[in-house]
């Protein structure tokens, strides 16, 4: 083979690697753009939807309504009954709606059970079935006092009085009757003709249980 031949022929072969060359590349690119397509599309990621529910009116709670305590008002809480001896305006036992005595009424009828006079502390009260007492001192310190009683169904009286330590007891004397108001527990012991009767008191006050009010 001449030079000349030879160059044509690898002339030739160079043409048809090339083409075959150019040929194969369209092939392969053919083949990716058709999986590509063959291929699902991706799923989208769902988005969490929130649920809002509708707003509701909550009641308020129910407030009970509150009721005040109805307290009694007796003539001895009634504080334009309290005891003011000495118009300081401060208040000793009260008079428990007993007014006390004017020293001109304690001249001319004796003191009340509200007391008075020259004796306007009440140092003691009790109210038992035989009767009221007070016992009415010159001070508070107690030292000269007087007992008033009214006996049940009876007129009121105002006698001088002593101390009994023994019995804790206020004692007073009249015709032949000796009075005996125990301090302890405010009963009433009447004593006539050697025969003593005990009346036990539903209520009582005593000064020494009142200090602040001093």
């Amino acid at each position: 083979m001449n030079s000349g031949a030879l160059r044509t022929t690898v002339a030739v072969l160079a043409v048809v690697l090339t083409l075959g060359a150019f040929g194969w590349y369209l092939v392969s690119s053919g083949d990716t753009d058709d999986r590509a397509s063959d291929e699902p599309a991706g799923t989208p990621t769902p988005v969490e939807t929130l649920s809002v529910e509708p707003s509701r009116d909550v009641p308020a709670p129910r407030s009970e309504p509150t009721t005040e305590p109805t307290v009694e008002v007796t003539a001895c809480d009634d504080e334009s009954t309290l005891g003011d001896p000495e118009g300081t305006g401060e208040t000793l036992l009260p008079d428990c709606g007993e007014p006390p005595v004017t020293h001109q009424q304690q001249r001319r009828q004796g003191l009340s059970l509200g007391c008075g006079g020259k004796f306007p502390v009440i140092l003691y009260k009790s109210t038992t079935a035989g009767g009221k007492v007070s016992v009415c001192g010159r001070n508070a310190v107690g030292d000269d006092f007087r007992v008033v009683i009214k006996p049940d169904g009876a007129d009121l009286l105002d006698l001088p009085g002593d101390y009994d330590w023994r019995q804790d007891a206020y004692v007073a004397d009249h015709d032949g009757t000796t009075y005996e108001i125990h301090a302890v527990d405010g009963s009433l012991h009447v004593t006539r003709g050697g025969a003593t009767q005990v009346h036990e008191s539903s209520d009582w006050m005593s000064l020494e249980n009142e200090t602040d009010d001093l």
